[in-house]
């Protein structure tokens, strides 16, 4: 702590100058680079660092929360993102930025600036993503979940990467309370929705016993079950694209988790921008298809290689039984129903809520896609233990 403190753009400028290989990446001295503040996010200070040469993106950690100083939050959560980017960059490569440096002291992440990409979101909004994009979330996510699972690595290794992400506490409760959790609260002073439009669903979500029952084993699930090493916080606000060069962003939520969970919590953020913008709704039930192949044939693909030295697996490498396969593509496909039914309830009512919901025509049309979006949650939650494939997935949306 004695080294922390929240940087200025001047105060960033001369901490990089301390780092030749940075400094060569921007190219020139001190005097010919320029700083400026570009934070977007709930949580962080980002700054974008030019030079005659190039550019480096800068994220550094606040004590609090960035759009709630009062909010107080351990500074630790770089060093995990960054632990994150070190985990998964062989398995993944280009698909996340590439990692600089990492100051422990500063809580300070240097990497790869995007300059020609933008957040996926907001070119959903636009319409002009391109088709196809979420395939290559489903790579990143079966290349990922593979490289960190118990079938690729040893217990021991594997142990040894959980108890570095066991101790990201602050964020995991984030996660904890803010999805698994506040929505179906009554008293809860961080939901808010549209009323009175939607208070008799918010209601009907916030007393059903039944719905409370499948959350709940959800919870479980989400805090039990370690698979692989997860980005946590996979939505399309943390994509970045240029054509079809799509990188995945902010792994500062990382933990160990059901796989399920991040192809979950993508495949809300696509249901949503469909119910937010009708004419989206082919589009978006296409990449929820392209999102499912792109990670089965990437998880495949690693499974059933030789080199594959996990312990779990092992008596049946290089060959894997089709029902064995098809147990565990179930299992996912149950997580990833519930869990995308967590999402859209949450990011209807419960805190940090979508902007796509205001891409909708009108205030009306607004409501409608929040109607849906609350309906198919409580229905996937309820009914997650029934779908076991994409096709059953979109048969429920």
């Amino acid at each position: 702590m004695s080294a922390y403190r929240p940087l200025t753009a001047s105060g960033l400028i001369d901490t990089l100058a301390a780092l030749p290989s940075v400094s060569a990446i921007l190219g020139g001295n001190t005097a010919d680079w320029g700083a400026r503040e570009v934070s977007d996010g709930n949580l962080n200070t980002v700054f974008i660092v030019s030079g005659p040469l190039g550019s480096v993106c800068c994220k550094q950690s606040l004590p609090y929360v960035r759009v709630d100083p009062s909010w107080a939050m351990p500074l630790e959560r770089t060093l995990f993102e960054a632990r994150w980017m070190q985990h998964v960059s062989p398995a993944v490569g280009h698909q996340i930025p590439t990692l600089y440096h990492l100051d422990e002291g500063l809580f300070l992440i240097v990497m790869e600036n995007l300059a020609t990409h933008h957040v996926l979101r907001g070119a959903l909004i636009a319409g002009l993503a391109p088709a196809g994009f979420a395939a290559r979330i489903g790579e990143f996510v079966g290349h990922a979940s593979f490289a960190t699972s118990w079938r690729a690595m040893p217990f021991e290794d594997v142990h040894a990467m959980r108890d570095i992400f066991s101790r990201n506490l602050a964020l995991t409760r984030i996660t904890v309370d803010l999805i698994l959790t506040d929505p179906y609260r009554r008293d809860c002073a961080r939901n808010h929705w549209i009323s009175p439009a939607l208070d008799d669903l918010v209601t009907a979500i916030q007393q059903d016993s039944a719905l409370h029952a499948a959350v709940e084993r959800l919870q479980e699930r989400f805090l039990s079950c370690g698979q692989a090493l997860l980005h946590g916080d996979l939505h399309t606000g943390s994509v970045m694209i240029c054509g079809d060069d799509v990188r995945v962003i902010d792994g500062e939520f990382a933990l160990y988790g059901p796989i399920g969970f991040d192809l979950g919590m993508f495949t809300a953020n696509l249901i949503m921008n469909a119910y937010a913008q009708p004419e989206h709704d082919a589009w978006m039930r296409d990449e929820i298809a392209l999102l499912w192949s792109g990670f089965r044939h990437a998880y495949l693909e690693r499974w059933e290689q030789s080199g594959a030295r996990g312990d779990v697996g092992s008596l049946s490498r290089p060959t894997v039984s089709s029902a064995e396969r098809t147990r565990f593509f179930q299992q996912v496909m149950h997580d990833c129903a519930g869990f995308a039914g967590l999402e859209l309830v949450r990011r209807t009512i419960g805190f940090a809520q979508i902007a796509d919901y205001e891409a909708s025509q009108d205030r009306e049309q607004e409501v409608e896609a929040r109607r849906r979006a609350l309906i198919t949650g409580r229905a996937l939650i309820q009914r997650a233990f029934q779908i076991d494939s994409p096709e059953a997935l979109l048969g429920m949306i």
